[in-house]
């Protein structure tokens, strides 16, 4: 593990050895890739996803952000800050929609990117294969700007061919000339939405995604699906083992959130096995 640098600008220097570019050895824009990991009251699953991106073929920059978890989980959190990863706790007094908390996340990240691609993962996503990040690079530079795993089904007719944030991985300097975000509220003002509460009525709409998504349309960029999801399940494929809403259920459904511990138990099992194969192949 890279050893842990100051914050940012580095306090009393002299501007000639621009403090504002921080004292780590290896530059976060030194990197290819920059991850993304939003997180709420789930330190357990951090370490063994943080570690899995460590051990990339092209490891990439970190970027770890809480999105309102218990003091507890908060500073097991900290306790991971590093030269190669680093904490944004977003600390809010309320939103509007609960996914408002991802969103909000990932226009920080988008903004705080300071490497030529962008992955976006979940805090219950563990990956399965080594050069994963280095293949979707591959995809994004000869087949689309993005890249990743398609929304899993939802009520609206319109996510068929939407891309999600399970494993994606975004071409900055294209999502920059066009404009790509993640606000809701955004989202909501161009289709004159004043009032974007959660509606049984209109489940799933707005969601995370969906801006995004709508920008690529608009601008005639097609996201190269490399797979599809089920909700509410464990999916295991040759690149990821993602336990679907393992944290919506801790936060709110005690009994879905039973089964997902199970599932954990299994994934961390796996992983571990997965991150001693990978330190001997790097060794």
């Amino acid at each position: 593990m890279p050893n842990k640098c100051d914050i940012a600008p580095i306090k009393n220097a002299l501007t000639i050895h621009k403090p504002w570019e921080g004292n780590c050895a290896k530059k976060p824009w030194d990197y290819k890739i920059t991850a993304v990991i939003p997180c709420l009251e789930t330190s357990e699953t951090l370490p063994l996803c943080v570690e899995l991106l460590r051990l990339q073929t092209v490891a990439p920059y970190i970027f770890v952000i809480d999105t309102g978890s218990s003091d507890e989980h908060l500073r097991n959190i900290e306790d991971m800050r590093a030269g190669d990863l680093e904490v944004l706790a977003l600390r809010l007094n309320g939103v509007q929609h609960p996914s408002d908390f991802v969103s909000m996340s990932m226009d920080c990240a988008f903004t705080m990117c300071r490497t030529e691609y962008l992955f976006a993962t979940h805090a219950d996503c563990f990956l399965r294969r080594r050069d994963f990040l280095e293949d979707l690079m591959g995809k994004c530079q000869s087949i689309s700007p993005v890249v990743g795993y398609e929304m899993s089904p939802r009520a609206h007719a319109d996510w068929h061919g939407m891309l999600s944030h399970t494993a994606s991985m975004y071409h900055i300097p294209t999502m920059d000339k066009i404009g790509f975000g993640w606000s809701l509220r955004r989202l909501c003002n161009l289709f004159n939405m004043v009032d974007y509460k959660p509606n049984p009525l209109r489940p799933n709409w707005p969601d995370t995604e969906i801006l995004g998504n709508y920008i690529l349309r608009y601008y005639k960029i097609k996201p190269f699906l490399i797979g599809s999801e089920q909700n509410f399940s464990r999916h295991v494929d040759e690149n990821i083992d993602h336990l679907r809403s393992y944290t919506s259920g801790k936060l709110y459904s005690p009994q879905y959130f039973a089964q997902a511990s199970e599932w954990f138990d299994l994934a961390k099992k796996e992983a571990l096995e997965r991150i001693e194969e990978w330190k001997k192949a790097s060794a």
